[in-house]
């Protein structure tokens, strides 16, 4: 998912508050709505965000070694638009994001770690528990209103 299931789904947007009024987090949150819901059916499935975790993960693990280091963290954080961001807090981003993906403090982001956050990031989106997502399910996690 472009960067947020990293980024439904990572730091960034667990750290949203409400936007009713702001319709670029209502367009953010539909963005990548549409980018993990593959088969544009209005649902997002455990399958098809198994499939956007892989490839967001490969997507940020720039020397292909199966393992996010901080290095690689800090730079997909520093993209993100963290480099907007005074140097002191900065480095908070950054470490607040790579210590919410190392689960087991070893200082490595592995597929499995990261697979585990973003799965369970996504089902605290499924409200109703029937184990999907829904837009407006994604909508109501993000405190966004439809525009």
């Amino acid at each position: 998912m472009k960067g947020h299931i990293a980024a439904l789904l990572a730091i960034s947007l667990l750290n949203l508050s409400p936007a009713h009024a702001d319709p670029r987090a209502a367009a953010h949150v539909e963005n990548m709505f549409r980018v993990v819901d593959t088969n544009r059916d209005g649902i997002i499935t455990i399958a098809e965000s198994d499939v956007a975790i892989e490839t967001e993960f490969r997507k940020f693990d720039l020397d292909g070694d199966g393992i996010w280091s901080y290095a690689e963290v800090s730079k997909q954080q520093l993209d993100a638009g963290a480099s907007q961001l005074p140097p002191d807090v900065q480095a908070k981003v950054i470490a607040g994001a790579f210590a919410n993906y190392d689960m087991d403090g070893d200082r490595r982001i592995t597929l499995a770690n990261y697979r585990q956050v973003q799965t369970a990031i996504l089902l605290q989106a499924d409200f109703d528990k029937d184990g999907q997502v829904t837009l407006q399910e994604a909508r109501q996690l993000h405190g966004v209103d439809a525009p």
